[in-house]
């Protein structure tokens, strides 16, 4: 369960690994949660005929990056069903596969959460699946499997991403305030808190601190501007979700047709997905951090792009009877999935997130209109450096691959 062979490896390149921490025995773990590793574990299972530990460090790195491009792209393509199913709970179904289209290829589920193994692809899946869940335990009253899968899926949406909290907190409050019986709710208690619990305890034994690698999250939250992060997260030129995906316009539409004629509507589940929107910008608008780091787009805003989409249903009646919003909402369709395809084909080319100065450090650059992340990334043209990797691994499986790529230019982080 240690990293500290990769760290030092990191070190030696002269890369800071922020995603290893130091933990109190002295030994170096991953700052980030494990439920992922655990689950995606049997997918690995072919690496153990492999070597690893005695396999060079930089091997290991190259073999990692195309096995986590695969598990990445499977998380996403399933959360891509899960959502198909959610939507035709909520709309019919030319609706339901137009709100997927959206949800798939016009949000960051394509250009981050399919492209690598950060939190947000599994955090999207748990959350689909709890609200789906919720769905069918308000169709079953009298039923505690939906309870349970509800509360269980809840609950790893916390242990894949802590701020997923938030997602966690609002839902347990419909279901205590629900009129469901009080063998109901214990179930979903019972279900809901073993797996963030256990995440908790696990961060205690290593690191000394039940948030683990965000054990200082505390201290940088309350450094923020509120009005800064949020702007910056909604409109800026190389972060705002809707410059990145214009398609979300109709977001603002939607929620203002549900509260005009809410009765039409399911109630709860987009009163869940509007609070939970709500108070994740709060929290990450509320962060000095909210850019993201290096990354394409508003990254921090993809673990709630389900819940945005969902509140796009009200909308989509008033879409379906008018050419003008039909016109409206394909061109805005159109522009995101254009402008996600930059971020999955070309991005990091242009390495706009480093140069002339990072961009962590120097905010204003995400506000640049003249030399912004889109234009950049589309005008360096294609990555080529994945399909590298992939074709040097077929073609020359005996051979040490990375010094090769190393001495090509290729990086192998």
């Amino acid at each position: 369960m240690t990293f500290d062979r990769f760290e030092r490896w990191y070190e030696s390149q002269q890369v800071n690994a922020l995603w290893f921490k130091r933990g109190g025995d002295g030994h170096y773990y991953s700052a980030y949660p494990i439920l992922l590793p655990l689950l995606l574990t049997p997918l690995y299972t072919p690496a153990l005929f492999l070597d690893i530990p005695h396999m060079p460090v930089a091997r290991v790195v190259l073999l990692a990056r195309i096995l986590e491009k695969l598990s990445a792209s499977l998380i996403a393509a399933l959360s891509v069903a899960a959502f198909w199913a959610l939507a035709e709970r909520l709309a019919n179904g030319r609706t339901a596969l137009l709100l997927t289209v959206v949800y798939a290829f016009g949000s960051q589920t394509w250009s981050t959460s399919s492209q690598a193994l950060w939190q947000h692809g599994p955090s999207e899946l748990a959350i689909i699946l709890a609200l789906l869940g919720f769905l069918w335990a308000s169709d079953r009253p009298s039923g505690y499997l939906p309870a349970v899968l509800t509360g269980i899926c809840a609950g790893c949406s916390v242990a894949f991403r802590p701020t997923n909290a938030i997602f966690f907190a609002i839902l347990t409050g419909y279901v205590v305030w629900s009129r469901w019986s009080a063998r109901r709710k214990t179930a979903f208690a019972l279900s809901a808190l073993p797996v963030p619990v256990a995440y908790l305890v696990s961060n205690l034994f290593q690191f000394g601190e039940p948030l683990g690698g965000y054990n200082h999250a505390d201290a940088v939250f309350a450094r923020g501007s509120l009005l800064t992060g949020l702007a910056g997260l909604l409109v800026s030129p190389s972060r705002g979700l809707l410059v990145f995906s214009p398609v979300f316009l109709f977001v603002a539409i939607g929620v203002y047709r549900w509260f005009r004629d809410g009765r039409t509507f399911d109630p709860q589940i987009y009163g869940v997905c509007l609070l939970v929107v709500a108070g994740h910008l709060v929290l990450v608008g509320k962060w000095r951090g909210w850019p993201g780091g290096f990354s394409y787009g508003p990254r921090l805003l993809a673990d709630v792009v389900p819940c945005l989409v969902i509140l796009m249903v009200p909308a989509m009646s008033l879409v379906e009877r008018s050419r003008g919003w039909k016109l409206a909402f394909a061109g805005a369709l159109v522009v995101s999935i254009a402008v996600q395809a930059v971020g999955v084909f070309c991005y990091p080319n242009g390495h706009w997130d480093a140069l002339p100065l990072p961009a962590n450090r120097h905010h204003e650059r995400y506000w640049d209109l003249q030399d912004n992340q889109i234009l950049r990334s589309a005008r360096a043209g294609p990555v080529l450096e994945p399909y590298q990797l992939a074709w040097r691994f077929l073609t020359h499986p005996g051979t040490p691959a990375e010094q090769q790529l190393k001495g090509d230019g290729v990086k192998l982080w």
